[in-house]
């Protein structure tokens, strides 16, 4: 009988356990507070696919005349969000969903549900784009979870494989690049396509 009430105890206990688990990972990072939900739509996705090809009209239209051409183009937060839910969501072994992408003071700011070694939580990033030799990059300089903590390993893996997945390279976009600029939402990359 007194093991019965021990097995009882202990899954109880192990219940109770799997329900605080689940809670803290759908906690939010600290830094999704009072960011809105941006819907994920076709046309936003049309949209970003019709300004990449543009960009590589202009880069095609260079080859052709010779001449170096400026360029400039702009996508919004619906848009980068839209097209990242439309791409492949495993980077370097790293599952992520419901993607948000915001664009603000100057940072990108990522929210995700990811699924880190058998792991689900939320997790934040916060990149801040440089521009260096003609090629944008976004620094990661923040990255938090929710309620679960993660070893700082595991973060500088995570780091790592997320900065390289939202690397501006990984666009395609044909051209060297002079500036980058985050204003009101949106995404400015100006620059020059050569022949």
């Amino acid at each position: 009988m007194r093991l019965l009430v021990v097995l009882v105890l202990l899954a109880g206990l192990g219940y109770g356990g799997v329900q605080v688990l689940s809670r803290l990972q759908q906690q939010q990072p600290p830094l999704a507070a009072g960011l809105k939900r941006i819907e994920i739509t076709p046309t936003a996705v049309r949209s970003f696919d019709e300004k990449v090809d543009a960009i590589e009209k202009a880069a095609d239209d260079a080859k052709r005349t010779g001449k170096a051409t400026a360029v400039e183009v702009t996508f919004t937060e619906q848009e980068l969000t839209s097209k990242l839910a439309d791409a492949s969501a495993v980077v370097g072994g790293i599952a992520a969903t419901d993607t948000q992408v915001h664009l603000t003071g100057g940072n990108v700011v990522a929210t995700s549900r990811v699924n880190v070694q058998g792991i689900e939580l939320n997790l934040g990033i916060v990149a801040t784009p440089v521009v260096e030799a003609g090629a944008a990059k976004l620094v990661v300089t923040d990255i938090q979870t929710g309620g679960v903590p993660l070893p700082d390993a595991l973060k500088q893996q995570i780091q790592s494989q997320l900065g390289r997945a939202i690397d501006p390279r990984s666009l395609g976009l044909p051209f060297d690049i002079s500036k980058l600029q985050i204003v009101d939402g949106k995404v400015v990359i100006s620059g020059t396509v050569k022949p």
